[in-house]
This record gives C-alpha cells, structure tokens and sequence, in this order.
C-alpha cells in the first residue's frame, strides 16, 4: 500500500512539475518571438527616437541621434545572408547647435530610393522647421537638399507626411501662438525643380480645438484625416477628429468628425490616425480623464454622417503597459499593435514599456495581450516610436535605451 501510495504521490508530483514547466514554456514562447536586430552604438548613432520605413530589398532606415555635434544621422540597417544586419550612415545633419533643428517623424521612400524628412525647431522662438530630401546617387551617398523652410508664419512640421498618386507630399505643423495653432500643407514638385508650397488649412487661435497632433492620412476619396488636442483649463480639456475635404481652389474644407469630449476616456491624441477596412478611425492618446497612463480609441462613420468614438482599452500602467505613443498597425487578421514606453513586467520592475496586441471579440471589443515587455539589459527599453509591419506579418521597431552592448538602444523584430 505504502509503495502505491508513494507511486500516486511521485506521479502527482510529476504532473505538477510538468504543468510548470508548461506554463513557463508557454511563457516564455509568448516572448521569444522578439530579438534584437541591432543594438546602437556611440560612435554611429544612438537613441533612437523615430519610427523605421523599409524598401522593397527589407533595407530599414530611420534618424538616430549623434554624428557631428550630436545634430542626428540618417541611417540604413541591411540584412546579411547570416540574418546579421550592417549600419551605413547615409547622411549627418550639419549646425543644429546653431540652426535648433532636428529631424523628426518617419522618414518617407520613392521608387528612386530618396528619402523625404522633416526637421523641427525645439530650440528656436518660432517654432519653425524645414522638409528636406536625400537625392540617392548613382554611387550610393545621398545628397541634402532642402525642399522648403517653414517660417514664423506656418510652424513647424511633425514628419511622417501622406503622398498622393501625383507626388505631392502633404503634413500637417504644429505651432503655439495667439493667431493660429498649426496647419496642414501640401509641397508640389515643380518642372524647374523646386516645390511649391500651399497651405490647405489653418488652425486658428482660440478655436476650440487647437492644432494637430500628428500628421494626416488620406481615404480613398482624396480626403485627409487627422487629430488636435486641446490643452484647456482641466474638465475643457479634449481633443477631435477631423477630415479635410478638397474644395474649388486651394483651400480645403475642415469637418470635425468627433470632439473628445471631457465624459470621453480618449482625450490627448498624440499620434497619427490609421484606417481599417471599414472606413473607421483609430488612435493613441495621453493621459485622459479615466486613465492616466492612455488609451487606444476608435472613431467610426455611422448614418447621418455622425460619427461615434468608443474606447478599445485604457492602459494603467501596471503589466498591460502605459503612456500610449506612436502609430498603429493592423495586420491581415485585424489585429491592432502599438507600444508603451512606460509599464510592463520588465528591467527590475522599473517598468520599461510592452510591445501589445489588441484582438476583436466575437461578441464585440478587443482583448489586449503583451508581446513583449522590454528587458532594459538585454533588448532594450523606452520604444518611443511606433511600429513597421512587413508583408510577411513581422514588426519592426525602436528603443531609445538599452542593448546588452552599449545601451544606446536597439532596433528590433518580433514576430506574432
């Protein structure tokens, strides 16, 4: 009986072990789909702080600080046939200590391979800041060129601008002023050259709902979208969504779709908007009245013309992550993902922010699961920009701290 008895007892004992070590494999499985692609180093860049484009060779590039003065490189990471990635820095950005300008925003690519990016003035009174081009040689360096200064009068410019099918470039600035709060512009390369500059629409100051947040997007029709958040006094605080419309001329006609309205959870936009299939809305914001630490929010068309906004989750920045930041990304099944810079399980609890995914329910609403909570020491910490999603389903993204290396932070895939 005793041997029996043992026999259950050291069998009990094994299912119990087995089931631990499932439940710490299937752990670790749920994170093992990230690895560090490239860690930055001090001497060819460091914290990165923009989000990554790709070619159609899977080359990435992106901004990163360092270079000379500390004014900022253009970089490109190119896979090797070891799946080792190798940084050439195309372009160092010249006089930033004098001029205040740093680049900013996601880089944009043509069939060409040149490069299109926006500086921004933190430094200098009147916000302003400038669109340039990398012209790619026949050699392989790339040539600066400046496309257009913003002046006092326009503010500056956010990056990650929309393209239409004619080429022209479209963004939106952003500016702090007693007349206006920003605008939306369109660049048009010209027969002799240059690019001209015209100017959509302007926020206007006060009006209520401020300037952009972000860039714009385009629909289908030739309409762009876009978010403006409010920093009123307290409960007024609140941000919208917008759509601008092309009208006869040069101007456009703004429609507010939503006001994010002080009951609402998704105040503080701070991000571009991304579309789904169905025509809806969707976005990031900061701290809002029910969630200190962001939301994901969605805008979505309904009859009539009247848009609804529901929020599809609020960030508490425990496990779940915090303070919300970048773009989102869906992938072919209708997942949304974004990141956190702040919350998660790892470095030591210094909460180091989450790679996250947001699942539609059946019966309505998203569940959200972690990816990957960052490790500081070991991949990386601090993902301030959002995400690249390839065709094959991978993400793509940037830490501006850690590395096991360097610590100057790291570029990353994951795969979901």
């Amino acid at each position: 009986m005793r041997n029996k008895s043992f026999a259950r007892q050291k069998s009990t004992v094994a299912q119990a072990l087995l089931l631990v070590l499932a439940i710490f494999l299937s752990s670790v499985s749920a994170h093992a789909g990230e690895k560090v692609i490239f860690q930055f180093n001090q001497n060819q860049g460091f914290n990165p702080s923009t989000p990554l484009i790709s070619d159609s060779a899977g080359n990435f590039y992106g901004t990163v600080g360092g270079g000379q003065g500390n004014c900022s490189n253009v970089y490109e990471l190119s896979p090797g046939s070891n799946g080792a990635y190798t940084e050439t820095v195309l372009y160092t950005f010249q006089n930033c200590n004098r001029t205040g300008l740093y680049p900013v925003g996601a880089l944009s690519i043509d069939k060409s391979g040149n490069l299109y990016g926006a500086e921004y003035g933190f430094s200098t009174a009147d916000g302003s800041g400038l669109v340039y081009e990398l012209t790619k040689q026949a050699n392989g360096t790339f040539t600066y060129s400046v496309l257009h200064n913003f002046g006092a009068d326009e503010g500056g410019p956010f990056g990650d601008f929309a393209w239409d099918s004619a080429g022209n470039m479209y963004g939106a600035t952003s500016h702090d002023s007693t007349t206006f709060q920003g605008e939306i512009f369109e660049l048009s390369p010209q027969s002799n050259g240059t690019w001209k500059d015209t100017v959509l629409y302007q926020f206007p100051s006060p009006s209520g709902i401020d300037g952009p947040s972000g860039s714009v997007i385009f629909d289908n029709q030739g309409n762009l979208y876009g978010a403006t958040t409010f920093y009123g006094n307290g409960t007024n605080s609140r941000g919208t969504v917008y759509e601008l419309s092309p009208q006869s001329g040069t101007r456009w006609k703004l429609t507010l779709l939503y006001n994010l309205t002080p009951a609402s959870t998704s105040q503080f936009p701070n991000s571009r908007l991304t579309f789904d299939s169905n025509g809806n809305l969707y976005g990031t914001s900061a701290g809002a009245r029910n969630s200190l630490y962001g939301t994901v929010f969605e805008v979505s068309p309904g009859s009539g013309g009247v848009w609804t906004e529901k929020t599809l989750h609020s960030f508490s920045s425990g496990n779940d992550g915090g303070d919300t930041t970048g773009n989102l990304v869906f992938d072919t099944s209708g997942n949304l993902y974004g990141v956190t810079y702040n919350g998660g399980s790892g470095c030591n609890g210094n909460l180091c922010g989450v790679i996250y995914k947001l699942t539609p329910q059946s019966g309505g609403g998203y569940q959200e699961s972690i990816l990957h909570p960052f490790e500081s020491a070991s991949d990386g910490s601090v993902p301030y920009s959002g995400l690249f999603l390839d065709s094959s389903g991978n993400l793509y993204g940037t830490t501006y701290h850690g590395g096991s290396r360097y610590g100057y932070g790291t570029v990353y895939e994951i795969n979901p």
